[in-house]
């Protein structure tokens, strides 16, 4: 091998081998002093050896460092990344950055905070991460939460070792569970699990499975299987909220098919009273009510079509996810129908602060929208996901895996939903609507046009609503009002008005002259007071708003009125006398409408029972210290004045207006004839950009949030454009919802349909599957039913079935000491849990038995009160004896202050809050609403006749009669004699009312 070899194979080696090569100092001189003895060839071959030996050995070095480089990050997120998230990012996060240090990147960490570097590599003594954990001072003392030896161990060799962090990795607290919170490894966050029932022989139902499983691990068992009557009246009351009768009991119990129960579910299921029953449960979870709530509680006239949607769709077994699409994105929904749209009732079910979403502040509006945003979000999230999502709105989620940005990209989502009703027009129908209505309307607005011109002092008026009057002709406001246009400014102090009035009732607020919207400070009203008659005032501009008279003028006499306001004090006469003097203070400015009634207050639905005449507005003020002897004449003061004598050209409008005016209310009419039904579900608008608002201060605007599911939740992702329309961006979070990769879905509702058959879920806390709900008792068996839900097509009657088939449905109540000594709340059912009827069932129950049940289905609610109008809804209860008042209790209008005491006592919720899951309270109010509620009194009256009716005269046979009406039994082997002694005694209305009071009635077993 020659020297020119040698070097050609020397300039090959690796440069670390040349390295080598030189740290041993073998240089060519080397080679020239072996070239005498061993000659060049024999001399490369040493070099060669040399340096490979030396190549071997830095390999190897090397192949040592390169392993720790490639441990080190398991190490990191092994060991260091848990001690950080559990102990640390909970206070030193990029959005709570206490001590100004965030401990989830590597570079933040270096830079450290107001104390100077948490984090310099490979100087341990110069950490203040390692420092304060190593003293205990960090995590706080107070939290008790201190570091173990081991993890104090554990940082500092990191940091010796050069505290090397993975390139790019961010930290997150949301990432791990500790005793604190919730992270993505929060079992409700985990992919529903794919699970085999356990192999128990004997066991058909793979629910018994789980249950005995766990049953006989803790040595108990089930009961034995209840009694058919028993199982009856349980099933029919689990499915329809209905007792059984007589004839049901006796075919069922007698019946010897084996599958007489399997048949028994079926017939159930397929009554159109099941969607009734589990209605009701559906519309408690999504806080359905009939009024606005808030201080003035609005009625939604149009609500009741959401309702019946729900009772429609779960008798039609609508597979759940569909359910889940229409209620979110219903009116996008191609095809586009009428019950898509009903759907979206979803959203605006609950309560509206009518008052702060018109303020005349653009701020409180602002303010009032994200109050709106919330509580729709906050439905969102924990009716179809069991999430509470809603508490991220200021900062994030201080237990679960939901940081602040997740609300406001769900806010983006349903940003333009407000509440309104929305009229059911599929595209179609709206074309050929506008086609009719379009000429109509032009036409409409003509006439308006021409008779505002012909009349600008009189708008409204008709020959039929003319009266005697005081002097000649007035106002019979009984059968309509009078509405004119002045300038705003001749209705602003100071001014005067008055009229003579004859009011012949008090029930009611009588409306006499009121000016200008509610919403303008120039609003004032003359009125006589709902209840006690007295004259009154009102302008709620000022303070105080309300003054009244003292003085009861519904007295069905002519009276003459008058206010005087000259901006700071207010003055009432009657009958030419002062009654009141009020100083007033103003209180806002703005919004002025220059309208004037007489008569009403159409805004708010406020009429007037009596008859008003010589209506006049004066400028500045003036002394009414006599009487007028005749009709109203103008002087230098007056703006206006109204006395409906013979139609004067000047005052009155003629035969031409009277024409016209016939015309427009029949055009008017027969656009309403052609205008299409509304559903209260609410109106959309395009929305802008929405910011993530920096501890939820409107004023305080960050980045923008775009469109987007929860971050943390395992399911198809979306992100949309903030410019996407508004429609798409609920069709797209909907799919998201119902993704079946979703873990939470599934696992929410099937949750909920276990808690309604046996009073308590699976989970707890239906609504809350997060850090501080409960836990699942049984994991395994919620997991087989989320996927057996899914595989059968989201079927909620499937769901039924299985649950209603099993042996632990089916077993008795029967209580045993030693179960509830090792299982004191059955969460392991080892019996079938007794538990009340809601107070609906309870008073659905008494009408069914009763005989007097009005099973009318749909339709609009029925109104057990009166209703008052003056600022806001005044509800008068009734408790009337009628057919329309005996319908089941879901067609009861909902209203929030407008509740049954009857009802309330029974644990009935508000309906502006969600209840997944109704209080079973024992109190004496209780009992004492079964007693004496006067509905409850007539209900055993009812019931007592139709006993009458059915058993004859004997009153053995009557107590027989009763019992198996009321109790689904016969009375039992020392009952009979006092139950009969008693309706001797006292009548057979006393003994019905006792079985109306008996736990058993009120109960299901």
């Amino acid at each position: 091998m020659d020297s020119i070899a040698v070097a050609a194979h020397v300039n090959y080696l690796p440069r670390f081998l040349l390295r080598q090569a030189g740290r041993t100092r073998l240089r060519y001189v080397a080679l020239q002093s072996l070239k005498g003895c061993m000659g060049v060839e024999a001399a490369m071959v040493l070099i060669l050896l040399k340096c490979l030996s030396s190549f071997v050995l830095g390999l190897g070095l090397l192949i040592g460092q390169a392993a720790w480089l490639f441990v080190a990050p398991a190490e990191f997120e092994r060991t260091i990344a848990p001690i950080l998230i559990r102990n640390c990012l909970g206070c030193h996060n990029p959005s709570e950055a206490s001590g100004g240090l965030d401990l989830t990147r590597s570079e933040t960490a270096r830079k450290g905070g107001e104390t100077g570097p948490a984090l310099v590599p490979a100087r341990p003594a110069d950490s203040l991460l390692l420092e304060r954990a190593a003293e205990g001072s960090m995590p706080p003392r107070k939290l008790n939460q201190r570091l173990k030896a081991d993890e104090v161990a554990a940082l500092k060799r990191w940091i010796e070792a050069g505290a090397d962090w993975p390139s790019g990795r961010v930290l997150s607290v949301f990432e791990l569970t500790t005793d604190k919170r919730a992270g993505t490894d929060w079992w409700s966050l985990q992919p529903v699990a794919s699970v085999t029932p356990p192999a128990l022989s004997g066991v058909e139902n793979p629910i018994d499975a789980f249950l005995l499983n766990i049953l006989r691990q803790r040595g108990l068992d089930m009961s034995p299987a209840a009694d058919r009557a028993v199982l009856l009246r349980r099933a029919k009351f689990d499915l329809l909220g209905l007792p059984p009768t007589p004839e049901e009991i006796a075919d069922f119990v007698n019946d010897p098919d084996p599958n007489a129960y399997a048949r028994l579910l079926d017939r159930l299921l397929a009554s159109p009273h099941y969607g009734e029953r589990w209605g009701r449960h559906w519309l408690d979870v999504v806080r359905y009510g009939e009024s606005d709530g808030f201080e003035n509680d609005r009625l939604r006239d149009h609500a009741w079509r959401y309702r019946d949607y729900v009772v429609r769709s779960l008798n039609a077994d609508k597979p759940y996810d569909r359910f889940v699409l229409e209620q979110l994105a219903g009116d996008v929904l191609e095809p586009i129908t009428h019950e898509g749209i009903t759907a979206t009732g979803f959203l605006v079910a609950g309560p509206w602060d009518e008052i702060q979403n018109v303020a005349v502040s653009k701020l409180e509006k602002q303010r009032a929208h994200e109050e709106q945003m919330e509580e729709i979000l906050a439905a969102v999230g924990q009716t179809f996901l069991g999430m509470t999502v809603h508490c991220a709105r200021c900062h994030d989620h201080k237990f679960d895996p939901v940081p602040q940005a997740d609300y406001y990209r769900l806010k983006a989502v349903f940003d333009g939903v407000d509440h309104g009703n929305m009229p059911l027009q599929t595209p179609a129908e709206k074309q050929t609507h506008d086609e009719l209505v379009g000429p109509l309307q032009k036409r409409i607005a003509e006439l308006k046009a021409h008779l505002a011109a012909e009349t600008p002092n009189l708008d409204k008026v008709d020959e039929s609503h003319l009266a005697e009057g005081k002097f000649g002709r007035g106002l019979d406001a009984r059968k309509g009002h009078v509405v004119t246009r002045l300038s705003p400014t001749v209705q602003q102090p100071p001014f005067a008005v008055e009229c003579w009035a004859r009011l012949e009732s008090k029930a009611g607020f009588n409306i006499l002259v009121a000016s200008s919207l509610k919403e303008s400070s120039e609003h004032w009203e003359i009125y006589s007071y709902a209840g006690s008659g007295e004259f009154s005032a009102y302008l709620p501009g000022y303070a105080p708003a309300e003054i009244k008279s003292g003085v009861d003028i519904t007295d069905n006499v002519w009276r003459h009125l008058a206010m005087t306001f000259d901006g700071q004090r207010v003055r009432l006469f009657i009958d030419a006398r002062l009654v009141k003097e009020q100083e007033v203070v103003r209180q806002r400015a703005g919004g002025e409408s220059g309208l004037l009634w007489i008569g009403a207050y159409p805004p708010q639905k406020i009429g007037c029972a009596g008859c008003i005449d010589e209506v006049c507005l004066f400028r500045g003020v003036r002394e009414f210290d006599a009487l007028p002897a005749g009709p109203a004449v103008k002087d230098e003061q007056t703006v206006a004045l109204w006395s409906l004598d013979e139609p004067a050209p000047a005052r009155q409008p003629g035969r031409l207006a009277f024409e016209q005016q016939a015309t427009l209310r029949r055009l008017e009419a027969e656009a309403a004839r052609l205008a299409p039904p509304l559903a209260y579900s609410g109106v959309r608008r395009q929305p802008g950009p929405v910011h993530v608002l920096l501890r939820g201060d409107v004023q305080k605007p960050a980045e923008v949030a775009l469109p987007a599911g929860l971050s943390h939740v395992r399911a198809r992702r979306f992100e949309l454009p903030s410019e996407a329309p508004e429609g798409l961006r609920r069709l797209k979070f909907a799919e998201w919802v119902v993704d079946p990769n979703n873990p939470l879905t599934a696992r929410v509702m099937v949750n909920r349909l276990w808690q309604q058959h046996f009073g308590q879920g699976l989970v707890e806390t239906p609504s809350d599957f997060g850090f501080n709900g409960g836990r699942p008792s049984h994991p395994e068996l919620l997991d087989w039913l989320a996927g057996e839900f899914m595989a059968s097509g989201w079927s909620v009657k499937h769901m039924h079935r299985l649950i209603m088939t099993s042996a632990a449905y089916r077993q008795a109540s029967t209580f045993d000491p030693r179960a509830a000594r090792i299982d004191a709340d059955n969460r392991l059912l080892w019996r079938f849990s007794p538990r009340r009827l809601e107070a609906e069932i309870v008073r659905d129950a008494m009408l069914a038995v009763g005989g007097n049940l009005n099973r009318q289905m749909e339709g609009p609610s029925f109104k057990p009160f009166t209703i008052t109008v003056h600022n806001h809804n005044f509800y008068h209860l009734l408790d009337l004896d009628a057919p329309e008042f005996n319908r089941r209790s879901l067609y009861r209008m909902n209203v929030n202050t407008g509740r049954s005491p009857f009802m309330d006592a029974l644990d009935c919720p508000a309906p502006s809050l969600s209840a997944p899951k109704r209080r079973h309270t024992t109190t004496p109010l209780h009992a004492l609403a079964l007693m004496n509620d006067p509905f409850v009194l007539r209900q055993a009256e009812k019931f007592a006749q139709r006993v009458e009716r059915e058993a004859g005269g004997r009153v053995e046979e009557q107590v027989e009669r009763a019992c198996w009406l009321a109790l689904g039994r016969l009375p039992r082997e020392g009952e009979k004699d006092g139950l009969v002694r008693h309706a001797r005694e006292q009548g057979l209305a006393s003994l019905c009312w006792v079985l109306l009071n008996l736990s058993e009635f009120v109960q299901v077993t």
